[in-house]
């Protein structure tokens, strides 16, 4: 397919990228600034437009089958972007790629939402809603399919690689490689064409990490979080001791809807987490200490 995918220079842009060309997709990439010079654009068309006010979109998805919708102030920008900041990116950007794409004749759509869906009274889930509510729209009134992932926590974790990533799987964290698979599965889902007169379809997906305890598994963390741990990921103890490794809160359990209707399955918890820190310790503490986010 040809893909148009709009906030290329994003954390999920820059792995998804590499990932649909390996796939032989043909990608038309589109972002506010000049791509950085990194492999993974070489080559590629690249048009430079503000998504908040639309020009350059049209002609971006001419040729289109299947618009990737990434950019968006994230929870993380609340403090520094106001309420009128998240409107132009998350609502008034997200109308004008879909008017973009009607315009052009694409139809298929993968659409990054967020879990923030749920605090819809908040500055960003507000934002989400809107946008789900204008994917749906143009679902309803121009045929549009499209699959909404809805990503939980993702961000890079710098240098902390035991607790800003390893820990924070206990409490909601996704792995940035399950958010690319989820991604992918959604293209995957849209890319055959519709039977004959089926209607366009609409999918939300969760993209959390697995489910890997119940909350009865759980019993007791609070009173020792060790020991429950440890009945849970038996040889973890040893691990948590000796790189303190910040495990005090009670997890949270997640439950996730619409991966299946997709074919996707995370596989990143803090289990396996756990697994690779072994690895890692095998060669000594300055192999864990040497560990730096890769993105």
């Amino acid at each position: 397919m040809r893909i148009l995918v709009t906030g290329a220079s994003s954390n999920i842009g820059k792995g998804i990228v590499a990932r649909l060309r390996a796939a032989g997709h043909s990608l038309v990439l589109s972002d506010l600034d000049p791509l950085p010079d990194e492999p993974q654009f070489a080559g590629l068309e690249f048009v430079q437009c503000d998504i908040q006010v639309g020009f350059g979109l049209e002609g971006a998805a001419q040729g289109c089958d299947l618009l990737l919708h990434l950019p968006a102030w994230h929870g993380m920008h609340s403090r520094v972007k106001t309420e009128a900041d998240f409107w132009r990116l998350n609502v008034d950007g997200t109308f004008w790629v879909l008017q973009a794409a009607r315009s052009a004749g694409v139809r298929r759509l993968v659409f990054l939402s967020s879990q923030t869906w749920h605090d819809h009274y908040g500055k960003y889930g507000f934002t989400k809603r809107v946008g789900e509510e204008l994917c749906e729209y143009h679902r309803r009134n121009h045929g549009m399919r499209y699959v909404s992932v809805r990503p939980h926590d993702f961000t890079p974790w710098g240098a902390d690689y035991l607790n800003r990533y390893g820990a924070r799987l206990l409490y909601g964290g996704v792995d940035r490689e399950d958010m690319l698979d989820c991604v992918q599965a959604s293209v995957r889902h849209l890319e055959p064409d519709l039977p004959a007169g089926a209607e366009p379809e609409a999918v939300v997906v969760d993209a959390v990490r697995p489910d890997v305890f119940t909350e009865e598994a759980l019993e007791g963390w609070e009173d020792d979080p060790l020991a429950a741990c440890e009945r849970i990921f038996p040889g973890s103890r040893e691990l948590l001791e000796r790189y303190a490794i910040d495990i005090s809160r009670r997890p949270s359990v997640v439950h996730g809807i619409g991966a299946e209707a997709i074919g996707y399955a995370p596989r990143r918890h803090f289990g396996t987490f756990l697994e690779e820190l072994r690895t890692l310790d095998a060669k000594g503490e300055q192999a864990v200490a040497a560990m730096r986010c890769p993105y």
